[in-house]
């Protein structure tokens, strides 16, 4: 059980909240995970919707990597031969997912989302990889963009290629 307290109104209340995840286990999950509502809630009292962020642990056995939401500095028993990652919120939290449930690269895409929000002077939403036409787009306050990769940093995205 989660303890929170809404933003708007200041109902208190206790819910319950699922503290890990394997991949394609809990389909709905995964949906939520990805269209990013996953750590957020709608109030009883005045339903507003806003964010509960709960330690949480995300695990793809097949693609071999581990997200981490918490606090905690130390965790004992993480397979050694996956990739753990460390994320500091929710929002960090959902966007790794997008980057890693896509079998991307995560620094690939983080360089190129910081090098976006450098210049536009905003946040920006990854959204995904489109091979196709070798771009990546994101979300800049409701416009898309598509920054366009190299044939080399496409090798990379895909891990086909070392950095």
């Amino acid at each position: 059980m989660i303890y929170s307290q809404c933003p708007y109104c200041g109902h208190s209340f206790q819910i319950k909240r699922d503290t890990f995840g394997i991949a394609r286990m809990n389909p709905t999950m995964d949906e939520r995970l990805n269209n990013g509502t996953y750590f957020t809630h709608q109030c009883s009292q005045c339903h507003q919707l806003y964010e509960i962020e709960q330690p949480f642990l995300y695990r793809d056995p097949k693609k071999k990597y581990i997200l981490l939401l918490t606090k905690q500095e130390h965790i004992d028993a993480l397979p050694e031969d996956e990739e753990i990652i460390r994320c500091q919120n929710a929002q960090d939290f959902i966007y790794c997912y997008r980057v890693k449930s896509q079998s991307l690269d995560l620094d690939l895409v983080t360089r190129k989302r910081n090098s976006l929000e450098r210049l536009k002077q905003t946040r920006v939403w990854f959204d995904s990889y489109d091979k196709k036409n070798g771009c990546l787009w994101f979300d800049v306050k409701g416009q898309w963009a598509a920054i366009p990769l190299s044939e080399k940093e496409q090798r990379v995205l895909e891990g086909e290629e070392q950095k």
